[in-house]
């Protein structure tokens, strides 16, 4: 059976220490999540039958076991339940996109209109004159 372990320092590397919520309903830090998440990927060839959240003992104090275990537990099912949802955008989201959106139209009509203003102009295809100009010189070695 593969090893399932992380090892952190403290409750507040683990979990996210500027979230409100109560202890068991603290989200993982982001990093930690990714690193369980890649850790149970590279086990994917023998489960493991658990995971082993390693903290100093002097962190006891600060925390019951059963809390980490249950804000852990949360953090994945939340993670799983937000990934499986359907995201519509919100007002503002749209709002954003459709400028975004157009932005993105205006900059290509843009870069076409430069594009075929500029074709044969000088002032922008100069390196090639000056390239042409260049003595070239060939050496077998």
């Amino acid at each position: 059976m593969a090893a399932f372990a992380i090892r952190v320092p403290s409750v507040d590397d683990l979990l996210d220490p500027y979230s409100t919520e109560p202890l068991e309903r603290r989200p993982l830090r982001d990093e930690i999540r990714d690193r369980i998440l890649l850790e149970w990927i590279d086990t994917r060839e023998e489960r493991p039958s658990h995971l082993s959240v390693e903290l100093p003992a002097q962190e006891r104090q600060r925390a019951s076991a059963a809390s980490i275990q249950e804000a852990v537990r949360n953090d994945f099912v939340e993670t799983f339940r937000s990934s499986t949802r359907f995201h519509v955008f919100t007002r503002g989201e749209r709002r954003e996109a459709a400028v975004a959106f157009v932005f993105l139209i205006l900059c290509l009509l843009g870069s076409s209109m430069i594009d075929s203003v500029t074709r044969e102009d000088a002032l922008f295809r100069g390196r090639y004159r000056e390239l042409s100009q260049v003595p070239i010189e060939i050496q077998w070695v």
